[in-house]
This record gives structure tokens, sequence and C-alpha cells, in this order.
């Protein structure tokens, strides 16, 4: 069975996350979708020139969202600690 290597997988692209998560928080309703679509269809089409298949891009970009979801979980506990 063959295998893939992926050099750069999403999960560990921190500053894209943490960049992504930082934009997402500064936009609302229309605008945070808008750029959350722009920013998928970017990865999609860097896997796709990277020569990825289908269901490793699905795989890829699930991750990166929850990586993306999470820092912007912690982003709101830091953000708690900030109004006491």
């Amino acid at each position: 069975m063959p295998c893939v290597v992926i050099c750069f997988p999403m999960r560990r692209r921190v500053g894209k996350i943490r960049r992504t998560a930082e934009l997402l928080l500064d936009r609302r309703g229309r605008a945070a979708d808008h750029y959350w679509r722009q920013t998928v269809a970017g990865v999609v089409g860097q896997l796709t020139r990277a020569g990825l298949t289908e269901a490793a891009i699905r795989t890829e970009v699930q991750t990166f969202s929850d990586a993306v979801q999470e820092e912007l979980r912690r982003a709101a506990r830091r953000n708690e600690g900030d109004a006491a």
C-alpha cells in the first residue's frame, strides 16, 4: 500500500493557525465567513498543487479547522482573564 508523506501538515502550521484565528476574531458574520472560505480555498489550492488526493485534502482541511477552533478557544480563555 503506498503511503503519502505530507511535509508540512496543516495542524503543524502554527503561524498560519494563529494568524487565521486572529483575523477571524476581528471579523463577524459575513466578513468572517468570507475570510474563512477564502482561507480554505487557498489551503485546498496549495494541497492540490502539492499533489494530495481529495481524501488527504479533506483530512488536512479538517485538522486545520480543528486547530483554528482550538486557537479561538484559547484566545477566548485568555480574554476572560483580562476581564477580571
